[in-house]
This record gives C-alpha cells, structure tokens and sequence, in this order.
C-alpha cells in the first residue's frame, strides 16, 4: 500500500496510453532504437551467415531477437520506474557496482571506433550509387550531415528521421527479399530446425562460435542499447515526467493510482520492445533470405564490407540495376540511422555523466555546449581513424575486443537493481521475462568475451603480428 499524499487534483504521472493509436503515439523510442540497431552487425554479420550457410542456420535469428530484447526492456523500465537512468543509479552504487558506470561511460570512446565501421559501410553504399563522389567525400557528407541533424538537440527530429528512414528500408528490404522468394521459401522450414552451423569464413568462425558471435552481432547492441534509455528520458515516460516538470516526487509519496499508473508505463515498455524485436527479426530475415538467394547460390563469398557491393552486384545481373538501386537505397537508410541515433544517444549519457560529477554546478559550461563538443568528438573520431587508418575491418574488430561483454554486465546489473526496488509491484513480476533477460546477460557476456578473443586474432592477423 502506497503512503503517498499528493494532492488529488494534481497529476503528476500522467497515464499510460489506452488505445492503439496512443501506444504508437510513444513508439518513437522504440523506432529509433530499432533503426539504431538495424545497420552495422546485422548489415554485415547477417547476409554473412545467407551468403556462406544458405538457409542453415537462419533458426538463429527468432532465438536471439526474442532474448536479447528482455534485457534491453528491463535497462529501459528502470528509468521510467524509478525517474533514474541505469547510470545514474549505478554511479550511487558502492564500487562493486559503480565501475560499471565508468566502463559504460568510457565505451562512449569505443563506440566512436566501432563506428568507424558504420561510417565507411555508409558512405561505400552511397559511393556505389553515386561513384562519381569518392568514399572519402561521401565519408565527409556523412559526418556533416549527421553532425547537422543530432546538433539541433532536437530528440523529436531525431525521431522522425530514424522512423521515416526504418520503414524506408523495411518496406525495401522487403521487396528486395520477396523477389527472390522462389529460390529460398523451399528450404525455410529445414533452415528454422535448431541445427549446428557450418563454417563461415567471412568472420572465421563456425559452429557454436558462429552462433555466439551472433548472439553478440545480432539484436541490440552496445549504443542502440545504452542510447535507447535516454530516448525514453527525453521522451518523458513514466516517472521521467514529473522531474522533466521540475516537480519533486519521491517513489514513498507515489499514491496508489500513481503507482499503478507507472506498472502501466512498464507494460508500454514491455510492448514497444516486443515490437522492436519483431522488426529486427524482419529485417534479418530478410536481409538472410537475400543473400542466401544471391549469394550463395552463385557460390560467391564475401568477406568483411565486400558483402554489400556482391549482393548489389548480383542483384543488377539477376533483375537489373534498379533492383541494386533499391538494395543500396536500403543499406544507407539503416546505416544513417545507425549513426545517428546513437550519436545522440551517447552524446546525452555523457552530458548527464559529466553533471554527475558537477561540472555543471561548478564550471561556467551549459549542457547545450558539452552536449555539442561531444558529439563533434564523436564523429571526429571514426572520420580521423577511416581516413588515416583506412581498416574498418580491424576498426570494428578493436571495438569488439575493448567493449565486448558490456551489454550482458548491464542486463545483470540492472536485474539486480531492479529487485532493490522496494515497492514491490514496481518491482519485476514476470518469471519468465526475467528468465530471458538473465539468461541474455550471461550469453552475451559469454559471446562477447568470445567475440573479443576472436577480435584481438583478427587484428593481428590482419596486422601481421
């Protein structure tokens, strides 16, 4: 039973939606995260698995959509039960806990290197529509128009860019894939039987190393996951509400109706993350079925970002050039998407980490200025290491290595936060939701300590070491 006194006729936590078209009014976090998510592992790891395996192994992509997803849903309903973000709460822990903020607020860095690899896919896509501009130039038009787009510090812009760009590419992909349904769909209902894969030499892995690579490429990643917590902060959900209005409320005063409005917000969380998930596995399917229908048939097998500019290729053979225009048109809509949204997401954990630590309170500095030095560093950083370097590869590679088990220890310790809720209808209820969030945790910690041993050989391998 709630000791809450508000006012009666205040409303401090306004209520969950009720109808459908409200529900979608508060997707935008979830569409964002998605086509956050989209670009990157699943463009490259993805057709990889269609390109080598066929329709083995396309089992894989129901398994770890449907998992992983758990652990992002409770990182999200902790803030919006509490009105702290997962980092806030961990920065009060005692250090058994706390260090974890600092890996996650350094990763910033490390996701700025792996974003190398987003930066050279995207402008490697638009420099084969548009080869006239070199990959260097198209890399330059990336950066500044992102750097335009998340500097106005609108989450709104945001919002509509990545959506209007994820159901682009859906509607694409889609019909890229179901052109080529005739030479896939016989071989479906043997590729959804769990079986060991084989070998894909493309990311030099095969069997349960396949599938736990996967388990870390596949499904929400290191800054569609931390950035979709902050996409629901600025989207003022649940108990983000009442402290965007500057209104002081502690969870003790929450009144009954307050509290259950709140396990109603949860439920939001819940099924915007379970249509988030279904939207992935989607768009894997169908970015599998189109390289197992191309690729593989004709016996061609790509490694590292060849992927893309094979399956362009193919497509122009089989159908004509405007097939491979639509296939391309597809890929730079979820690779600037995938720049974007975390670009944003992460520039927002670092200026709330930096008020943390009073800069704030004790500097003449705004949020507004650190919040647009920090994306500014966020792009420089794969634009310097894609021009001087010139590896995404090894770039991707060294991101995986540095940061590799992050996502599982978030999902652990936020479970555990959770649980210290001390009213226990905020508290989680869901067995078996818990279940697949704690089992998420631990496998992808598992693969992601995989995925940074098979990293660091990559890297000297490719380096000659």
């Amino acid at each position: 039973m709630s000791t809450g006194t508000a006012d009666a006729t205040e409303t401090r936590i306004s209520e969950p939606p009720s109808s459908l078209k409200e529900f979608f009014s508060y997707m935008g976090p979830a569409w964002v995260f998605t086509a956050s998510q989209i670009g990157g592992g699943e463009v490259l790891s993805v057709p990889l698995g269609g390109a080598y395996l066929g329709m083995e192994g396309i089992w894989l992509i129901p398994l770890i959509t449907f998992t992983k997803i758990f652990g992002q849903y409770y990182l999200v309903r902790y803030g919006v039960m509490t009105g702290d973000t997962f980092l806030d709460a961990l920065y009060e822990k005692g250090w058994s806990l706390k260090w974890i903020f600092y890996y996650v607020f350094l990763g910033g860095i490390i996701y700025a290197i792996g974003l190398s690899g987003h930066l050279g896919e995207t402008a490697g896509a638009f420099n084969s529509l548009i080869p006239a501009i070199s990959t260097t130039a198209w890399m330059l038009i990336t950066v500044v128009a992102g750097l335009v787009v998340v500097g106005i510090r609108s989450y709104g812009l945001i919002e509509k860019i990545a959506t209007s760009l994820l159901w682009i590419f859906l509607v694409l992909i889609a019909f890229v894939s179901l052109q080529t349904a005739g030479v896939w769909a016989p071989n479906l209902a043997s590729g959804l039987v769990p079986s060991m894969p084989g070998r894909v030499e493309g990311l030099g892995v095969g069997g349960m190393a396949f599938i736990l690579t996967m388990f870390g490429w596949i499904g929400a990643g290191f800054g569609p996951t931390v950035s979709y917590v902050w996409f629901a902060k600025d989207k003022v959900m649940g108990m983000f509400e009442p402290l965007d209005n500057g209104v002081e409320i502690d969870k003790y005063d929450l009144t009954d109706e307050e509290i259950d409005r709140l396990k109603g917000w949860g439920d939001i969380v819940l099924w915007q993350n379970l249509l988030s998930s279904v939207i992935l596995a989607v768009f894997s399917f169908f970015m599998w079925t189109a390289a197992a229908a191309t690729l593989h048939v004709q016996g061609i097998q790509p490694s590292g970002f060849t992927v893309i500019p094979e399956m362009a290729a193919i497509f122009t053979t089989q159908f004509g050039e405007w097939s491979a225009v639509l296939f391309l048109l597809t890929t730079v809509a979820a690779l600037f998407s995938t720049l974007i949204g975390p670009m944003y997401g992460m520039s927002r954990l670092w200026e709330d980490a930096f008020a943390l630590h009073g800069l704030f309170d004790n500097y003449d500095i705004t949020r507004d200025t650190v919040f647009r030095l920090t994306i500014v560093l966020f792009a420089v950083i794969p634009l310097s290491l894609n021009l001087f370097i010139e590896a995404p590869l090894i770039l991707f590679a060294l991101s995986g290595a540095l940061f590799a088990p992050a996502i599982g220890l978030m999902y652990l310790a936020v479970m555990y936060m959770s649980f210290e809720i001390d009213i226990d209808s905020l508290s989680p209820v869901r067995t078996w939701a818990v279940a697949l969030a704690v089992f998420a945790g631990v496998v992808m910690i598992v693969s992601g300590l995989w995925e940074a041993r098979s990293s660091i050989e990559t890297i000297q391998t490719l380096l000659g070491l």
